[in-house]
């Protein structure tokens, strides 16, 4: 591949990415408005789903807030019935915070459609190219 195509490719990715992030976003957007919550507290509770129980403070970092924003974030997704916070065995100055799986279910259809549009595109690639992807993703997470 010549030089210029390549960089073309490369280009075209980029490009490809950013309109699944942004439509990601947007679509979590409209989600968040119609279970009547914000977009961080929705991301919040899929960072619950992706880690399981955490502790504030981690959940705080991967959502690129302070531990203060952190605790009004779950102070309202707490008071919402999404979340509960119990003391933590290993530091009794800290809590592990975890999701009420009941709560999920005004979530359900909006994602379940997602989720079949998913499995039908990703069902089109072969295991050596799901690899590539499932790297070329970790990768990009990791990064940051």
């Amino acid at each position: 591949m010549s030089r210029s195509g390549r960089k073309e490719l490369i280009e075209s990715l980029g490009l490809a990415v950013r309109r699944s992030i942004a439509g990601a976003i947007l679509f979590n957007q409209k989600v968040a408005d119609e279970v009547g919550i914000n977009l961080r507290d929705l991301q919040v509770i899929h960072l619950l789903q992706l880690h399981g129980p955490s502790q504030p403070r981690d959940l705080a970092r991967w959502a690129f807030i302070t531990t203060g924003g952190m605790t009004v974030v779950l102070d309202r997704l707490e008071k919402a019935g999404y979340v509960k916070r119990q003391p933590n065995p290993a530091d009794r100055r800290s809590c592990i915070v975890h999701l009420i799986p009941e709560s999920l279910r005004k979530f359900g259809d909006a994602y379940q459609s997602k989720a079949g549009l998913l499995a039908r595109v990703i069902s089109q690639y072969s295991d050596r190219d799901l690899r590539m992807l499932v790297g070329f993703y970790e990768q990009l997470n990791e990064a940051g």
